[in-house]
């Protein structure tokens, strides 16, 4: 029996799923895969993942730091990204997402990077890819009513550049 519910969402989880990757093409911080828990529920993370799917032209010796962060600010844009339960009985997740990627990818803006709860530097070309699972008991706890997101960092900016991103969480 599952302690918890628990979902999947990424960068691709849009109502009509389309491998389209979140584009960054700048060196400011960018967040590509926006959430907020309700006010009567936390969030707790227990996997991510993060690539970098494809581009034009990539900097030389560049770096791609991905980043989970807690944000502050009314986020504009993005696509609503839907999670999926992967245990127990069927119900919606309370925690909500929206993705800078998606059918008609849309640039989620007007979040403030706030503190930093987890990141990873990826080699900036394309097929560069990071997993992580967090042993049980470490996960990253987002509580009640709190907004985060996963982040882009770029070392320089390359050309046509797109991203993704996935969480495992419970509730």
């Amino acid at each position: 029996m599952a302690l918890a519910r628990a979902y999947k969402v990424g960068v691709f989880d849009t109502s009509t799923p389309l491998a389209t990757g979140a584009t960054v093409a700048t060196t400011t911080p960018t967040p590509i895969l926006h959430g907020t828990t309700s006010a009567s529920g936390d969030c707790n993370i227990s996997a991510i993942r993060c690539g970098v799917v494809a581009g034009t032209t990539f900097p030389a010796n560049g770096v791609a730091t991905i980043g989970l962060n807690i944000v502050t600010g009314a986020q504009a844009g993005g696509n609503a990204a839907v999670a999926s339960q992967l245990s127990g009985v069927a119900l919606a997740a309370q925690t909500t997402f929206l993705t800078a990627g998606g059918t008609s990818a849309a640039a989620i803006t007007t979040v403030t990077l706030g503190k930093f709860l987890w990141s990873q530097d990826l080699p900036f070309t394309a097929g560069s890819s990071w997993g992580e699972w967090f042993t049980p008991g470490f996960e990253i706890n987002i509580p009640v009513s709190t907004k985060f997101a996963v982040y882009v960092i770029c070392s320089a900016g390359g050309t046509a550049t797109t991203f993704s991103a996935e969480l495992e969480f419970t509730e």
